[in-house]
């Protein structure tokens, strides 16, 4: 199919093909560009909002020494601050334990508990949804992993989102 000069059957060079590929390419993705709504008018930007993460069988410890109100929260994944910990909830856990006769029930576990982490996030509001930093999406039922100079809090899931500020809550005691 291909001669000694590089045509098929005699007529048209690899080159061009190549070439007319290119051009194809270049103006598909100028008309994509051109007709698609810029991203400046689907976006709010400097909304803040406040986000409530729960955090499910931790120990009491870190609970109680690791969170503090007012601290800087990351995601540990690009090290970016998602906001500001405006306030936190503990709740006794509840899961399926072992008894010694071998015997299994669902019950309030020692020494663990579910914690609620709301914190306070300047981002933007796009139809989507909430992004924090511009790329972060966040919304209910997402998950993340949360640390700080202090914790590390493995599976936080997004419980709530909201532009209201929550009520400043005290550590529900147990």
């Amino acid at each position: 199919m291909i001669d000694k000069q590089g045509k098929i059957k005699g007529r048209v060079s690899i080159v061009d093909i190549v070439i007319v590929v290119a051009i194809l390419a270049l103006a598909a993705g100028f008309m994509f560009r051109r007709l698609s709504p810029h991203i400046a008018t689907m976006l709010q930007a400097d909304v803040e909002f406040y986000v409530t993460f729960e955090v499910q069988h931790l120990r009491g410890i870190i609970v109680d020494d690791a969170l503090e109100v007012g601290s800087l929260i990351f995601e540990q994944h690009d090290r970016q601050a998602l906001g500001t910990i405006v306030g936190y909830e503990r709740f006794p856990a509840w899961g399926v334990i072992q008894f010694p006769d071998g015997t299994a029930s669902r019950g309030v576990m020692e020494e663990r508990y579910n914690i609620r982490v709301t914190i306070a996030a300047t981002g933007s509001l796009t139809t989507a949804g909430y992004n924090i930093n511009g790329v972060r999406h966040v919304g209910a039922g997402g998950g993340v992993v949360l640390i700080n100079n202090r914790v590390f809090l493995p599976t936080a899931r997004v419980y709530s989102v909201s532009e209201e500020r929550p009520v400043q809550f005290a550590i529900a005691e147990e």
